[in-house]
């Protein structure tokens, strides 16, 4: 079993990092679920360049559903990062050294 799978299953005996395993991976899904629709926006931004629409939407549509895209993704980011900032310091000190 690797460290994470192992990490994980301890924590599921303890109510509160149980807890908060919920929601990152509750945050986690969503990151990812957005991820998609970002690449499901391109590729239509992509076929609306070539062909004029793509179900029903033109490029310029595309690019303001990306705009908006763009910023859920960023907020998403943001919390993603913070959410896992402690694991993140530990990797920079592998890097480090």
């Amino acid at each position: 079993m690797d460290p994470i799978s192992k990490a994980i299953e301890e924590a599921k005996n303890d109510p509160k990092l149980r807890k908060k395993l919920r929601i990152k991976a509750a945050l986690t899904t969503v990151l990812m679920i957005a991820f998609l629709g970002v690449i499901f926006i391109t590729v239509g931004t992509f076929i609306s360049a070539r062909q004029g629409t793509f179900l029903g939407m033109n490029q310029l549509d595309f690019l303001k559903l990306r705009a908006r895209y763009g910023l859920l993704m960023m907020f998403l980011i943001i919390l993603h990062i913070a959410a896992n900032w402690k694991i993140y310091r530990k990797e920079l000190e592998l890097l480090s050294g």
